[in-house]
């Protein structure tokens, strides 16, 4: 997946470098002005875009550039990142052409979930067919699970979380990307957070009829974290 970023701020270009680094088969090119976006992005074919909401360089509004964008005919999906984040903020940006709207600070893992989920909208799919942590297995193309042959019954839902955990093995993910990554039907509300960690315990309740042992950890004010080699 061909990813184009326009980010003028290096911290951000880094956070968004930090996700893309775990996927084999996404690629980020930065940019950190608009017209170097617009001369980049109406002559090649990217499968998202992710877009600055101020890109103080050249002085360019970012969701002016999107709109422009889409003058041009680019149609990959797009999100819009930025420290306004005030529900109006985050209605002006959707209302401009963006797909999704993630305000700054944010984690590596939560742009990870949103750029997958804004891939799978397009029609982009990359994973793996099996994702082998130890004794674990997550067929992905089955949407089964398995601990050393036995199989794991889940629901779909529950298959959804350990799919996102196993995807990042060994880094926590924190609710609000569980939330973008799991809850798609939802791309608006905010992350309801008794929803998720009862979910999580269904997982684990799930896992551990199996397995005889929790697989999850909860790492505190980061989130849950699914180890590489669980034991």
């Amino acid at each position: 997946m061909r990813i184009l970023m326009v980010e003028d701020e290096d911290v951000w270009a880094d956070k968004a470098r930090e996700a893309v680094a775990t996927e084999p088969d996404w690629t980020l090119e930065r940019v950190s002005s608009g017209a170097a976006a617009l001369a980049i992005g109406a002559g090649s074919a990217f499968d998202v875009l992710i877009v600055d909401r101020v890109i103080e360089t050249d002085g360019t509004d970012g969701l002016a550039l999107l709109a422009r964008l889409r003058e041009m005919g680019v149609a990959a999906p797009a999100l819009v990142l930025s420290s306004l984040g005030q529900a109006h903020q985050r209605v002006e940006g959707l209302d401009a052409g963006a797909d999704d709207y993630l305000s700054k600070p944010f984690d590596a893992a939560e742009l990870r979930a949103r750029l997958k989920a804004l891939a799978r909208r397009a029609g982009f799919v990359a994973n793996p067919e099996v994702i082998v942590l130890g004794g674990l297995e997550v067929r992905v193309k089955a949407r089964t699970a398995h601990w050393n042959g036995a199989h794991i019954p889940l629901s779909p839902q529950e298959f959804n979380i350990l799919k996102l955990l196993a995807e990042n093995a060994g880094e926590p993910v924190s609710r609000d990307a569980l939330w973008t990554g799991v809850w798609t039907d939802f791309p608006n509300l905010p992350p309801q957070i008794n929803v998720i960690d009862v979910a999580v315990a269904r997982l684990r309740r799930s896992i551990r009829a199996v397995v005889g042992d929790d697989l999850i950890q909860t790492q505190r004010l980061k989130g849950y974290i699914l180890p590489a080699a669980p034991d």
